[in-house]
């Protein structure tokens, strides 16, 4: 779906007047849908956007408030966004409705705050950590990063490619610690991560109260990480006591902010000789406009997977890439010694 079919889909109606607290309302496959949008009053800089995902019966602001991850976003300066299923349940399992729900809400986002697409992330409470795992395995070029809580989000399709994933999950959870491991054992071996991971216990080492064990898996594809949070004796939580357990909406912003789609799983970082101009690239209406290049240049087009799949003639930087060719793109300039690359991608 392209960003002009996305938007007949998904149009926002109405828009609260409040400075930090903002309820959005749109129209997705003929439904009404809302979200909560928590915006900082001030200090924003193309800002990152996190979702916060509900679980099954709940609500944005039901999340908005049990997470405090509100908190979090007024020091670091990002946006966060709490939506609303449809019915209190997620549709991961039937339609692909919330995922354009969600994708109206960042062009929305991007357009009234300036977020930027390469830090989009997504977190969620039980269910709503399957719907996580659901929209980062399924969108990996438009979620940086993905954080599941409390939920093993088993049956997910592989992503096209690796991408970072902030597990946490108590040993007294309604999954048993077994399940849990099995599907982290699969993420291991989607991001091709090194099978032992680097074992801290107690996390944070400083805290020797604290029940959390940290498993941190290395060394994986594309710079990605797999990290794993195991509370003993813990229950079905999105933790928040610092006494014995941590500030989980502390930890998921920490592990998010370390990626973007233009360094770990989702994306190549533009890379350029020193001195050049640096390479820039966007995608509108079946185009791509290049910054940072003369009148004329030639274009080689690489996909996600290292395969060349074209080449182009740019004419006053731009050239054309139709939008059924949906994906991230290496573009590559110049020759060997003055090499330039950006990657652009078509939604």
């Amino acid at each position: 779906m392209n960003l002009r079919q996305l938007f007949v889909a998904a149009s926002v109606l109405w828009v609260a007047p409040s400075a930090l607290a903002q309820t959005l309302k749109f129209k997705v496959a003929g439904v009404d849908r809302t979200v909560t949008m928590h915006v900082p009053s001030s200090g924003l800089s193309k800002p990152a956007l996190v979702f916060v995902l509900h679980g099954l019966g709940g609500d944005g602001p039901g999340m908005q408030s049990s997470t405090q991850m509100d908190k979090v976003a007024d020091r670091e300066k990002f946006v966060v966004s709490y939506p609303n299923a449809v019915g209190g349940t997620w549709d991961y399992a039937s339609t692909k409705n919330d995922y354009t729900f969600l994708k109206a809400i960042i062009d929305t986002a991007v357009a009234r705050y300036q977020v930027d697409r390469n830090r989009v992330y997504v977190s969620g409470f039980s269910q709503g950590g399957g719907e996580t795992v659901y929209a980062g395995f399924s969108y990996p070029d438009i979620f940086a990063a993905i954080a599941p809580v409390s939920s093993v989000g088993s049956g997910a399709p592989a992503p096209k490619r690796p991408i970072p994933i902030f597990l946490t999950f108590g040993t007294k959870d309604l999954y048993t610690p077994a399940t849990f491991m099995a599907s982290v054992a699969s993420w291991v071996k989607i991001d091709s991560c090194n099978a032992t991971p680097v074992v801290t216990r107690p996390y944070p080492a400083t805290n020797p109260s604290s029940t959390v064990t940290r498993l941190t898996y290395t060394g994986c594809a594309q710079g990605t990480e797999i990290v794993v949070d195991s509370i003993q004796g813990g229950g079905h939580e999105w933790p928040n006591n610092t006494a014995t357990k941590v500030n989980n909406s502390e930890e998921v912003w920490a592990f998010f902010k370390k990626f973007t789609l233009q360094h770990g799983a989702a994306g190549v970082q533009a890379v350029h000789p020193s001195g050049s101009r640096p390479l820039s690239a966007s995608y509108h209406a079946g185009f791509v406009q290049l910054g940072g290049v003369d009148a004329i240049c030639h274009v080689g087009i690489t996909d996600a997977k290292g395969a060349h799949v074209a080449s182009a003639t740019a004419s006053d930087g731009r050239f054309s890439l139709p939008s059924h060719a949906k994906g991230v793109y290496l573009l590559e300039v110049g020759g060997k010694n003055d090499r330039r690359s950006a990657r652009v991608v078509v939604p």
